[in-house]
């Protein structure tokens, strides 16, 4: 049976690997004759001609094999390199060139730069170069990422040619890739002596002393590279990346659209030009921007893990999750990756997939504190409040001065003492921690020292989010008991129940709370539409699209609990027609005023003097008296009646109270 195209060349591949040079040959020229500028079989031809030492009868093979597909970057590696050998400098320096334009891995086309440099330099030179057997090794090596064999063979090529610059620079790149930035930098600095007129060992160096944040010195070697080559798109690229470091978001932006003007096909600087305008604010042009890096590089994970990033600042969770997702595919070791997923996980209330994510990071990079934290704030999440404390403290142990880290400490303590110490313990670090400042206040607020809240009331923090919670809590006639978790809260609150009679839930979402309370109550009613907020929430800081909170249509299955699926106001009529048992604690997780003034309304059937009432979003965040604040208050004045508040919580924002009169 006659073979295929495809077919017949997987037998010649084959061929080739197994040494059969002659029948390989063969079943390559025969493709050829059939179909003359297949790109694989004139580059697989080529291979074998450098391979047996006819160099020049590979050169037009290689060309063929560039014009049928100038996609493929072996192509090009193959062509420079026998153009290389063949001493064919400028029409090396000239398909160089090419393959920087079309935007190929930057990486290895400096490493060819720098050889066809050392390799112009040293031509007349008979004596101290390494062999060109050698060079070619160290080159091969070092594209098929074979690292420790490239550093080896590099250190041995620079300690018996101490003054051919080639394998310094190469030397240098691995280095930095294994991440020894001291080392590289004195193997760059090495290249660059021997290289004085090549931007980009300069480059090079500028990029490892960046590694090391030594960043006047980074940008200072960049601007050399730029001075000898002011069109060097990977100059202009590392200056980007080093101004940004350096806060200089503005001229970082420059840099990189000058990157992107000398190469437009270089999806590095696309995705470095998007953090700098995520950084910016400007986070549609940042969307835009890292799209184009990954329709250039369809497995660029870093541009997928940015533009994840990017998504969730939209707030288009969904979206992020898919890129954070991509991410880790094309790079399964991206702790990075694997910590931004954790966090839109958990954002998204998929809480048992979000520790998942964050434990996976942190296999993967132990030392990283950001996972550690974050971990803790899901298992907080989770009402696993021990392990929280662990985690949280390994973070410090990591980051001694992860002020974050110490705050959140504060919200698995019991008593206000252990609350202020974490407290005390993240101002030592940062005294400008703003909300720590403020919460501090209030706790001493509620031990008889009134001084620092008072000071701050006389300060323009008085209009802030928290001052304005707090003074509303101290203008109370009782003062009520301080909780510093939800599930500290909670179980507070159910001390105080009759938990012979139901709960109520308006705003299930996931249903962490139902399931919690459920364990107490053994009877509970949850109302929610399963698909998110039925109507934009406006926090002030931000807005809460429609949908969000969604937990995708799925309706939990909980023995005791009984669901009821659709918008308040359709469902509540129908649901409270009948007669429903007297609620002993009602919780109000439904965040938006047009909600939680339905869910009083038709919840009021089944109030009495007893029944608690719990507000999830009550206070602290920036229009909380827009939301369920305002729905209780008009509530008490449309039905003559009012509230004692019971306890609060100002980490997790929740106020329990008794209607009084109802």
């Amino acid at each position: 049976m006659e073979l295929s195209i495809d077919q017949a060349l997987q037998k010649g591949v084959t061929a080739h690997k197994e040494g059969k040079l002659q029948e390989a040959e063969s079943i390559y020229r025969a493709i050829l004759q059939s179909q003359p500028s297949h790109p694989d079989a004139n580059h697989n031809l080529g291979v074998l001609a450098v391979s047996i030492n006819k160099v020049d009868a590979s050169l037009p093979l290689f060309k063929a094999a560039l014009e049928a597909n100038p996609k493929i970057e072996q192509f090009w590696l193959s062509y420079i390199d026998a153009l290389i050998k063949e001493k064919q400098f400028d029409n090396a320096r000239q398909v160089l060139n090419q393959a920087q334009q079309r935007g190929l891995a930057e990486d290895k086309f400096n490493i060819l730069k720098s050889r066809l440099v050392s390799e112009t330099e040293s031509q007349n030179e008979s004596s101290e170069i390494p062999s060109q057997e050698q060079l070619n090794r160290l080159l091969k090596y070092y594209e098929a990422g074979y690292l420790i064999d490239a550093e080896k063979l590099a250190l041995s090529i620079t300690q018996d040619f101490p003054k051919h610059p080639f394998a310094w620079k190469v030397l240098g790149v691995v280095l930095g890739k294994t991440g020894r930035q001291s080392e590289a930098v004195d193997a760059n600095q090495t290249a660059v002596v021997l290289l004085p007129q090549d931007a980009a060992a300069y480059s090079n160096l500028g990029d490892k002393y960046r590694g090391l944040g030594r960043l006047d010195e980074a940008k200072a070697s960049c601007k050399r590279a730029l001075i000898l080559e002011p069109d060097f798109a990977e100059g202009h690229n590392n200056m980007g990346i080093t101004l940004q470091e350096m806060e200089r978001l503005g001229e970082a932006q420059a840099s990189f659209t000058k990157a992107i003007l000398f190469k437009p096909h270089y999806a590095e600087a696309h995705n470095n030009f998007g953090v700098a305008l995520q950084r910016l604010g400007r986070l549609d042009e940042a969307e835009a921007s890292h799209k184009q890096a990954i329709r250039l590089k369809p497995d660029f994970a870093e541009a997928h893990n940015n533009l994840g990033s990017t998504l969730k600042k939209l707030g288009r969770l969904d979206e992020a999750e898919v890129s954070f997702a991509k991410a880790i595919k094309y790079k399964d070791d991206y702790a990075e990756a694997n910590y931004n997923l954790g966090n839109t996980l958990q954002r998204l209330g998929r809480l048992d997939e979000a520790e998942a994510s964050h434990k996976q990071a942190i296999r993967l990079k132990p030392d990283l504190a950001e996972a550690y934290n974050n971990l803790g704030n899901t298992l907080q999440k989770l009402g696993r409040l021990e392990e929280v404390e662990a985690s949280l403290k390994q973070a410090i142990a990591l980051k001694p001065d992860y002020t974050e880290a110490f705050w959140n400490l504060h919200s698995t303590q019991k008593t206000i003492q252990g609350a202020e110490h974490w407290i005390d313990r993240c101002l030592k670090i940062d005294e400008s921690y703003q909300l720590a400042r403020l919460t501090r206040a209030a706790l001493r607020f509620y031990q008889g020292d009134k001084n620092d809240f008072d000071s701050l009331m006389q300060s323009k923090l008085n209009e802030h989010a928290f001052m304005r919670s707090f003074s509303w809590v101290f203008s109370l006639p009782n003062r009520p008991e301080l909780h510093f978790n939800k599930w500290c809260f909670f179980d507070a609150i159910i001390k105080k129940s009759t938990t012979s009679k139901p709960f109520y839930e308006f705003g299930v979402w996931r249903a962490a709370s139902f399931k919690y309370l459920i364990k107490s109550f053994k009877k509970g009613f949850g109302f929610d539409t399963f698909t998110g907020l039925p109507e934009d929430w406006n926090v002030g800081s931000h807005v809460e699209k429609k949908g969000s909170y969604t937990s995708d249509g799925n309706v939990p299955k909980i023995k005791g609990g009984e669901f009821v699926v659709g918008r308040f106001e359709d469902t509540l009529p129908v649901f409270f027609s009948e007669p429903r048992p007297i609620a002993s604690l009602i919780n109000f997780d439904a965040d938006l005023y047009s909600s939680t003034i339905c869910a009083l309304n038709f919840s009021k059937l089944v109030i009495d003097e007893e029944t608690i009432l719990i507000f999830d979003e009550f206070i602290l965040h920036e229009s909380w008296e827009q939301d369920e604040f305002k729905a209780l208050n008009e509530f008490c004045s449309n039905n003559q009646c009012s509230y004692e508040v019971i306890a609060v919580s100002f980490f997790t924002k929740q106020v329990a109270v008794k209607l009084i009169g109802i």
